[in-house]
């Protein structure tokens, strides 16, 4: 047991590495409680790491269990030698799951941008598992599918919107150079990732993370993000839902989340739509307080 000081609270840090359904050992870390106490279990998106859920481990570890993995690739997990799927992100999340839930305690289950399409992966993949292992889940800025074609992130004239939207599918997969932490890539970062308003520090917390993923990480999970599809565990996510999003998101803009909502509510499966006006597509740590208070509300109505 490691004792790390997160926002002046001393919180509980443990570290474990679990097997996947492929024998890939992905890196978990544990903060706050013990198994009794309320379990919350984050799943990160696209180039970032466990790391980026610090917020919330700095507010919910002094009085829930706290449960954060590395997507495969990305920071301390392994690669692993399976072609890269939205059904990996399934099972990955499947494996984490099993791993750490400790019954009858039942994980509420977060994921932000891959990590909410993880989570809709796993609905389609492992249905059984979503009322066995999860009382509540909360899908940010994130989509089910047409990421590319849905995305605002290049703005052209109609008439060239096709071609560019092709360009940027190709782009998401290319591997690319390693980008140092620079004022022009935090720029880019920003402008690709947050909202007008990001306050600096957050900017250079946000790059840290995105710019430390290994290029051919990145490129491997943005090629499936390019054609990934799991719409259909929207209709398998049996638990009460929160959909979070933020107005200025480029990367799975607000229509997504709209048409999650929807889907949702027409299966009574809709908590709350939460949309933060001026807030990016790392809605978690450009507006932490909002983020935090839509997660307290969804425990609190899904306590165990």
């Amino acid at each position: 047991m490691i004792s790390d000081t997160a926002a002046g609270v001393d919180v509980s840090r443990r570290t474990r590495e679990v097997l996947s359904g492929d024998g890939t050992r992905l890196f978990v870390e544990e903060f706050g409680l013990d198994d009794d106490a309320p379990l919350l279990v984050f799943s990160h998106g696209w180039a970032c790491q466990g790391r980026f859920w610090r917020p919330q481990i700095d507010y919910f570890a002094k009085t829930h269990r706290v449960v954060v993995y590395d997507q495969r690739g990305h920071g301390w997990g392994d690669r692993g030698q399976a072609p890269l799927s939205s059904s990996v992100l399934a099972d990955d999340l499947e494996a984490v799951l099993r791993a750490v839930v400790t019954l009858p305690r039942k994980a509420m289950v977060v994921g932000h941008s891959m990590g909410g399409m993880s989570i809709m992966g796993w609905a389609a993949g492992h249905p059984d598992s979503v009322a066995a292992l999860s009382r509540a889940a909360v899908l940010a800025s994130t989509g089910p599918s047409e990421v590319v074609s849905k995305s605002i992130l290049i703005r052209s004239p109609r008439r060239f919107s096709a071609s560019l939207k092709r360009v940027f599918a190709l782009s998401l997969a290319l591997a690319g150079p390693e980008m140092a932490n620079t004022r022009l890539t935090r720029r880019l970062v920003k402008y690709g990732t947050m909202g007008p308003l990001a306050p600096v520090d957050v900017v250079a917390e946000c790059s840290d993370i995105v710019l430390r993923c290994p290029p051919t990480v990145r490129g491997g999970w943005g090629k499936v993000l390019a054609t990934i599809d799991v719409s259909a565990g929207i209709d398998l996510l049996a638990v009460p839902t929160t959909v979070l999003v933020g107005t200025a998101d480029k990367l799975t803009p607000e229509v997504h989340s709209l048409e999650l909502a929807e889907r949702l509510r027409q299966h009574g499966r809709l908590h709350e739509m939460v949309t933060l006006p001026l807030i990016g597509h790392m809605i978690n740590m450009e507006e932490p307080d909002a983020f935090n208070a839509a997660l307290t509300r969804l425990d609190t109505a899904t306590r165990d």
